[in-house]
């Protein structure tokens, strides 16, 4: 199912300015939730296809030549968690990362190191070399985007898992994110495997309160990105000074704030997890009795990849849900109906 010719090919519509580039969008993308009578018979409802989601959010582009900091940047003022990397000729050199950032940033790399520098590092999370396997036409189902998160996921090789590749003949390549799978869970269901999966409860798929990583306020944002680095989780649950399962919840860090750090020079030494928290924990909230449809509707809404899941009987932590998570179990639902 994949398509090895596109490594290396020339990228269409490119522009061959130093800036960091935007995609252009070339069709009215089809809505995830697009109108469909539902059918009693639920094994004759449409699937998803990856193109019909993969334009309703823009790809960031940089070049090679470009530094982290620019990419970074260019991340940060779309919304976007990853980075196509393009050589002076318009060729994919690889995928760039908000992990590659908490990475970089950790191990003392500056907002000047050059992204093909980065990107031939053994740290780099999609680098040229594994793209054919994460990379997929955009007339497949979504469902084989999920399967592919799933397995990569499973296999904890260190690459990155939350991004796929999407050709389309003609045009460019995009990026799709878990939190487009997610998104495509919204409204009506396009099979019966996204139905299933978008009924499915908040509390059978998110990872369970003493899986999580947590930090407190007085620890240093250093030692909260430590922590993602060392559990390799995309969030760390900030409690307050006690830090047990009971604790109330004061906030989250996540890679977002390693990147806004690594953007804004701020030395992560010097400032505690306390001091740099912004949103309210709320904002980051459901219950465990919601669905994963419900799930995806509130990330899309807050644009964060994370929420915190509470417990139905003593409004306290249970759990954290991510767009991975949907993703995979999507993935999972497909394989065991096979």
């Amino acid at each position: 199912i994949f398509v090895r010719e596109e490594q290396g090919r020339k990228l269409e519509m490119f522009q061959e300015s130093s800036a960091p580039a935007i995609f252009p969008e070339t069709e009215e993308p089809m809505l995830a939730g697009r109108s469909r009578s539902r059918s009693p018979h639920r094994q004759s409802l449409t699937p998803h296809f990856v193109g019909d989601v993969v334009a309703q959010r823009k790809t960031v582009t940089c070049q090679s030549t470009q530094t982290l900091g620019d990419a970074c940047d260019a991340m940060m003022k779309e919304g976007r968690t990853s980075a196509v990397i393009l050589d002076e000729e318009g060729l994919v050199k690889g995928v760039l990362t908000e992990n590659d950032i908490l990475t970089a940033f950790m191990d003392g790399r500056g907002v000047g190191l050059s992204i093909s520098s980065w990107l031939d590092s053994r740290y780099a999370r999609l680098p040229e070399s594994i793209l054919p396997s994460m990379t997929l036409k955009h007339d497949q189902p979504l469902i084989e985007v999920a399967r592919i998160m799933m397995k990569e996921a499973e296999k904890d090789s260190g690459h990155a898992c939350h991004h796929v590749l999407v050709s389309k003949p003609g045009c460019k390549l995009y990026l799709l994110s878990a939190l487009d799978i997610a998104m495509a869970l919204i409204g009506d269901p396009g099979d019966m495997d996204e139905a299933d999966t978008a009924h499915t409860k908040v509390s059978t798929v998110m990872k369970r309160r003493d899986h999580m990583a947590s930090c407190k306020l007085s620890d240093k944002l250093s030692e909260a990105c430590e922590i993602m680095l060392q559990e390799k989780q995309n969030m760390v649950l900030v409690m307050d000074a006690d830090a047990h399962p009971g604790s109330q919840i004061c906030g989250v860090i996540t890679p977002a704030d390693a990147m806004r750090t690594f953007s804004e020079s701020v030395s992560s030494e010097d400032v505690t997890v306390g001091s740099w928290l912004s949103a309210q924990p709320e904002e980051r909230c459901i219950p465990e009795f919601k669905t994963l449809s419900d799930a995806a509707t509130k990330m899309s809404e807050s644009g964060t990849h994370h929420l915190i899941v509470l417990s139905k009987q003593a409004n306290e932590v249970a759990g954290v849900i991510s767009a991975l998570d949907i993703a995979r179990a999507l993935g999972h639902h497909s394989d065991w109906l096979l």
